[in-house]
């Protein structure tokens, strides 16, 4: 009795000391240095990330991070894809909508915002919404955020965008406050800096998207195949800015403060005013607004785009964001 009880001991302290090993392993495979694509430069999508910085929420998380820039969600897409980036913040979901419906292994795991990020500003003549009809709205490009925002809004408000008004495709937003000041145009969505600027030269805001129009444009994207294989690590990249979301949703003087200290660009008072503009959208724990998303799913599927047979299960993953949620919420660092 006594070899057969020590036999079963050093069998179980083996049993444990593999399962110590592997957990070990497992540990030690989870990526420590992370890159980030980013495709703006705005205080609304830079915020967060530069208070989870500043603060040192990715240090304790054991994460070291660097900053990609690119122009253009295509080359952010394809940085993701390529593997070069772990992470991506990128504005609307058509673009990992349409790549996982080509089959690209691209997954929502977050959200930023979960509104639209512009306003709608109008001509000195058109200030209210009904005054649209009949006039020319510019947007960014045909098929572009803006434009597919623009249209959702004017449906909402009982407005067919192809007869009730014209949507010219203008360009960036330089030509298009160029094009509202010279009356090319009635009206045109802009960002809460741009707005603010427009809006000191006597310029109507008609409506500010961030608070009427639940439709994420800021979102965090990766691969299925970094969640699958650093669930860890894609775990504390979300609990980390989660944290700089916090601070930059609920603490608009320290957020500030950060913003400036970290070198984004403006001026004080037209900082202070913008932010008013933009953080009502911002998700608090990044929760992605699926219902917003449904709507995108729902006009590519009528176009054509994506086969009608897709669902968002295919291309949300918040598994990881809700466990990063809970930890912070036993922490007691989640409001």
């Amino acid at each position: 009795m006594n070899r057969l009880k020590s036999t079963r001991i050093i069998f179980v302290s083996f049993v444990l000391f593999v399962l110590l090993v592997l957990s070990a392993h497992a540990h030690a495979q989870e990526k420590k240095n992370l890159r980030i694509v980013f495709v703006s430069l705005s205080w609304n999508n830079q915020l967060p990330y530069r208070i989870a910085i500043a603060k040192g929420f990715f240090k304790d998380q054991g994460l070291s991070v660097e900053q990609i820039f690119v122009r253009g969600g295509p080359t952010a897409i394809a940085a993701l894809v390529s593997g070069n980036v772990e992470f991506g913040s990128i504005g609307g979901a058509q673009a990992p909508i349409r790549g996982n419906a080509r089959g690209l292994d691209l997954h929502i795991l977050a959200s930023l915002s979960n509104y639209t990020n512009y306003t709608l500003l109008g001509s000195k003549e058109t200030r209210s919404i009904e005054e649209l009809r009949g006039k020319i709205i510019g947007v960014t490009g045909a098929g572009a955020f803006s434009d597919f925002a623009i249209r959702i809004f004017l449906k909402r408000h009982n407005m067919d965008p192809d007869r009730d008004v014209t949507l010219r495709a203008i360009g960036g937003t330089a030509l298009r406050a160029v094009a509202l000041e010279r009356g090319i145009i009635a009206a045109a969505p802009f960002t809460a800096e741009d707005t603010i600027r427009l809006i000191d030269k006597g310029f109507p805001l008609i409506v500010n998207l961030n608070e009427a129009l639940r439709i994420p444009q800021s979102i965090l994207v990766s691969r299925g195949e970094m969640l699958q294989k650093y669930p860890e690590t894609s775990k504390r990249f979300l609990k980390a800015m989660i944290l700089g979301m916090q601070v930059a949703k609920h603490n608009k003087k320290e957020a500030i403060q950060i913003g400036v200290a970290s070198g984004l660009p403006g001026e004080p008072d037209l900082i202070n005013r913008s932010y008013d503009l933009f953080s009502p959208g911002y998700a608090a724990d990044l929760s992605v607004a699926q219902d917003g998303i449904q709507i995108m799913l729902d006009e590519d599927i009528r176009a054509g785009l994506v086969d009608k047979k897709f669902t968002l299960d295919r291309v949300i993953n918040d598994r990881i964001l809700k466990q990063a949620q809970q930890e912070l919420k036993a922490e007691g660092k989640l409001r």
